[in-house]
C-alpha cells in the first residue's frame, strides 16, 4: 500500500511556472527599458538632425535672397561704369559741350531700371570736360510719373563739399554711400526721396580726375523685394547697412524711409553688435538664437551682401524653426513608444508561452526526478537558469543558419558591388580627364585671348598710322622732286618702293592672322564648357567645330600619318535644350574612334590605295519631326535634331556591334582604350537627353554613328517616351 501511494505522488503534482519567476515579465521589462534608452537617444539624434536642417533651411533661404539681391546690386553697378566709359570715351573723342553730356545722363537714366537719379560733377578747379562750366554738375532726376529730368547749367557749390562728391575721390575707386533722406526740389512738386548712391571717379588714362558719377537707388524698392515670407509662410527679412541703418525693413517700411538705426528697434542693440563681431571675424553668414524685448524667442540668420557691405538679415520664430521639429519628434517617439510595448508584450508573450511548451519535458523530468532525488528542489529553482540555456542553445542554433544565408547573400551583393565600383572608378577617371581637357581649354583660350585682343585691337590703329607716314612720304617726294643725294641713297638701299608696297601686304596679312586666332581661341571656349551642370539652349554645330578643332592635329597629315578628310553637311537646326559639355564629350568619344579605326586601317594599306580612296569622315546634321521621323521642310519647328558621324574605315564586325555600348568592351590594345567611351556616351545620350544612340555598319563599307536629340528635354519627359525607343 505504500508503494502505491508512492508511485501515485508524482502524477498529482504538475511543475508549475511562477508568474514571478517566470522570464516573461523581467524580458519584457528589460526590453521595453533598453528600448526606451535607444529612443530616447534616437528622438534626440532626430531632433538635433532636423534642427539642424531647418537652421540649413533658414540658411538657404537668406543665401538665395543675397545671392538675388547681389545680382541686382552688380546690374546697378554695371550700369553705372557704363555711363562712367561713355563719359571717358566722349571726353577723348573732344568732346565738350555740356548739352552732350546732359543727353547722356538722360538717356542712361531711362534705360536703367532702378535708378532713380544721375548725376556727373567735375572738379572746379580742374574743368576738363566742361571747361565753360566752373560748377557744371549736370543731372537727371525721375518723377512720380517715371519720367526723367535732365538739367545742367551751374550748380551749387556745396554740392563739391558733399559726402557723394568727396568720398569717392578720397577712396579712389567707386563705392556705395549711406543711405540719406533728401527733398529733390527740381521736380514739381518736390518729392521726399531716400536713398543710396554708387559713386565711382572717372579718371583719364594719365590718372587725371574727370570727375565723379553717382546714380541713385531708391530704398522704397528694396523693401518691396524684401517683402515675402523667409521659410514656412512665415519671418521677414530686414536689410541694414553698414553704418546700421535700416535699409529695408518690410515689417514697416516707413521706418527704413526714416533711416532708423537697427539698435534703435526693440532691444536689438546687443544683437547687432554681436553679428557686428561675428562677421569682423571673417565670417560670411551665420545663424543667431534671439530673444526679443517681450521675450519672443527669435531666430536671426544673417549674410554679408559684398557689393557695399550691407547685412542681409532673415528673422523668423522659434516656433517656425523648431515647433514642427518638436511636434515631429515627440509625436515619432511616443508612437514608437507605445507601438514597441505591444509588439514587444505580444512577442515575448508568445514567446514565453512557446518557450514553456519547450520546457514542458524537462519539468515533467524534474518533477520525477524530485521524488526520488533530494537535490530536486533545487532543481526547480533553477528553471529560469535551464530556460536560458535552452533559449541560448536554439537562438545560437537559428543564428548560425540565418548567418551562413545572409553571408551567401552578402557574398553576392559584394560581387555586384565590386563590379559596379570598378564601372563607376573607370567612369570617374573617364569624367576626370574630360573635366581636366576642358579646364585645359579654357585656361589656354583665356591666357591667348588676352594678349590677341591687344594685338588685334591696335592692328587698325597701326594701319592707319602707316598710311599717314606713307602719305607723308608721298607728299614730301610731290613737294620736293629732287632731294639730297644721301636720302636718295638711303632709299636705294631699303628699297623704298618695294617697302611701301610689301608693308600693306604685311599688315594685312597680320590682321587676317589676328582673326583666325581669334576664331580658334572662341572654338576653344566653347569646347571648354565640359563642366557646366545646367541645361542650356546652344548650338550644337559650334560643340561639333570646336570638338574638331581639339581634334586637328590628328587629322592633319604628317610623315607616317595621312590626312583625314573632314566632311561637313550641316543642316539648318534650332537651338537644342541640352547639357553642352556632355554632347561635346560624346562627339569627342565618337570622332576619336573614327580616327582610330582610320589610322589602323591606313597603315594596313599602301599608299597608291590611300590616295585612291583617302581617309574621310562625314558629319551631317538634320532637323526631323517627331511624328513623320523625317527631315523638316515645313518650316514649323522640329521635334528633334539627327547627327549622323560616318567614316569610310573597314568597318565594325557583326559580333563587335552587340557589345559596342558594354563597358569595358575594347578592341583596342592594353593601355590604347578602357572601353567606356561609347557606354557613356550612350549614357549621357539616352539617359541624360532622351535621345537615341545606335550605330550601323558592314565589314569594308566603314561605319555610321546616329545621334538623336529632341530639341527641348522638357517635351521629351512630358510625353512618357524617348527616341531611343525607334530603334
Amino acid at each position: 500500500m505504500q508503494s502505491n501511494a508512492s508511485d501515485s505522488a508524482p502524477s498529482s503534482r504538475k511543475p508549475r511556472l511562477s508568474l514571478l519567476r517566470s522570464i516573461g515579465p523581467r524580458l519584457f521589462f528589460s526590453v521595453v527599458g533598453g528600448s526606451l534608452v535607444g529612443l530616447i537617444g534616437t528622438s534626440y539624434l532626430t531632433y538635433w538632425e532636423l534642427a539642424r536642417q531647418s537652421e540649413a533651411e533658414l540658411r538657404s533661404s537668406l543665401q538665395v535672397k543675397a545671392e538675388n539681391l547681389q545680382g541686382d546690386f552688380g546690374t546697378f553697378e554695371y550700369s553705372t561704369r557704363l555711363v562712367a566709359d561713355a563719359v571717358r570715351t566722349l571726353y577723348k573723342a573732344g568732346e565738350r559741350r555740356e548739352q552732350v553730356y546732359v543727353d547722356l545722363i538722360q538717356r542712361s537714366l531711362q534705360t536703367s531700371p532702378l535708378g532713380t537719379g544721375l548725376g556727373f560733377g567735375q572738379p572746379p578747379n580742374q574743368r576738363l570736360i566742361i571747361p565753360a562750366r566752373r560748377y557744371a554738375y549736370p543731372y537727371a532726376v525721375r518723377d512720380r510719373d517715371g519720367k526723367v529730368i535732365a538739367e545742367g547749367g551751374e550748380s551749387k557749390p556745396e554740392n563739391f563739399n558733399e559726402s557723394y562728391f568727396k568720398d569717392p575721390i578720397k577712396a579712389g575707386k567707386p563705392i556705395w554711400l549711406e543711405p540719406v533722406r533728401y527733398e529733390e526740389d527740381t521736380i514739381s512738386p518736390p518729392r521726399i526721396f531716400t536713398s543710396t548712391s554708387y559713386s565711382l571717379p572717372i579718371y583719364t588714362t594719365n590718372k587725371q580726375l574727370l570727375g565723379v558719377l553717382s546714380q541713385d537707388l531708391e530704398l522704397g524698392f528694396l523693401s518691396n523685394k524684401l517683402d515675402v515670407d523667409v521659410m514656412r509662410e512665415a519671418g521677414h527679412f530686414i536689410l541694414v547697412s553698414a553704418g546700421g541703418k535700416l535699409v529695408a525693413y518690410p515689417d514697416d517700411p516707413q521706418k527704413a524711409l526714416d533711416l532708423n538705426l537697427l539698435a534703435e528697434l526693440n532691444n536689438y542693440s546687443e544683437l547687432w553688435q554681436k553679428i557686428q563681431d561675428d562677421l569682423q571675424t571673417g565670417s560670411k553668414t551665420g545663424v543667431m538664437h534671439w530673444r526679443d524685448a517681450n521675450g519672443k524667442a527669435e531666430f536671426w540668420a544673417y549674410q554679408r551682401i559684398p557689393n557695399n557691405n550691407w547685412v542681409l538679415m532673415a528673422v523668423v520664430p522659434e516656433s517656425v524653426v523648431l515647433g514642427p521639429v518638436i511636434r515631429f519628434t515627440a509625436i515619432a517617439a511616443l508612437g514608437s513608444i507605445l507601438g514597441v510595448s505591444i509588439v514587444l508584450g505580444i512577442v515575448v508573450a508568445l514567446f514565453v508561452k512557446r518557450l514553456n511548451q519547450r520546457l514542458q519535458p524537462i519539468m515533467d523530468e524534474c518533477n520525477r526526478l524530485a521524488e526520488t532525488n533530494a537535490k530536486s528542489e533545487a532543481l526547480m529553482s533553477r528553471e529560469d537558469e535551464l530556460g536560458r540555456l535552452t533559449i541560448s542553445f536554439y537562438a545560437l542554433l537559428g543564428q548560425v543558419t540565418v548567418n551562413e544565408r545572409r553571408l551567401r547573400q552578402e557574398m553576392a551583393k559584394s560581387s555586384q558591388a565590386l563590379q559596379a565600383l570598378q564601372q563607376a572608378q573607370a567612369q570617374l577617371i573617364q569624367t576626370e580627364k574630360m573635366s581636366s581637357l576642358g579646364q585645359l581649354v579654357a585656361g589656354v583660350a583665356h591666357e591667348i585671348n588676352n594678349p590677341i585682343n591687344f594685338i588685334y585691337g591696335n592692328l587698325p590703329h597701326a594701319s592707319n598710322y602707316t598710311q599717314d607716314l606713307l602719305n607723308l612720304i608721298q607728299l614730301y617726294d610731290e613737294k620736293y622732286p629732287h632731294p639730297d643725294p644721301e636720302i636718295i641713297e638711303y632709299r636705294d638701299d631699303i628699297d623704298l618702293e618695294f617697302l611701301v608696297a610689301d608693308l600693306q601686304k604685311m599688315l594685312h596679312s597680320m590682321s587676317i592672322g589676328a582673326d583666325r586666332i581669334r576664331e580658334i581661341v572662341l572654338s576653344l571656349r566653347n569646347f571648354s564648357r565640359l563642366d557646366e551642370a545646367e541645361m542650356k539652349r546652344v548650338n550644337i554645330h559650334d560643340g561639333i567645330d570646336s570638338t574638331l578643332l581639339i581634334l586637328q592635329n590628328r587629322l592633319k597629315a604628317n610623315p607616317g600619318h595621312p590626312a583625314i578628310e573632314i566632311v561637313k553637311q550641316y543642316g539648318t537646326l534650332p537651338l537644342i535644350e541640352c547639357y553642352p559639355g556632355q554632347l561635346n564629350q560624346v562627339f569627342m568619344n565618337i570622332l576619336s574612334n573614327a580616327i582610330d579605326a582610320l589610322d589602323s586601317h591606313n597603315q594596313k594599306r599602301t599608299a597608291e590605295e590611300i590616295a585612291a580612296d583617302p581617309a574621310k569622315i562625314t558629319i551631317q546634321t538634320a532637323a526631323i519631326n517627331s511624328d513623320s521621323h523625317h527631315a523638316n521642310s515645313t518650316g514649323t519647328t522640329p521635334a528633334t535634331i539627327i547627327v549622323r558621324i560616318r567614316d569610310n574605315g573597314p568597318g565594325i564586325p557583326a559580333a563587335n556591334q552587340l557589345k559596342l555600348f558594354d563597358p569595358f568592351f575594347t578592341t583596342k590594345p592594353v593601355g590604347k582604350g578602357t572601353g567606356l567611351g561609347l557606354s557613356i556616351s550612350y549614357q549621357i545620350v539616352v539617359e541624360k537627353h532622351q535621345g537615341m544612340l545606335k550605330c550601323t555598319s558592314e565589314p569594308g563599307q566603314g561605319a555610321e554613328f546616329w545621334i538623336e536629340i529632341p530639341v527641348s528635354q522638357k517635351g521629351a519627359k512630358e510625353s512618357g517616351s524617348t527616341i531611343s525607343g525607334n530603334s
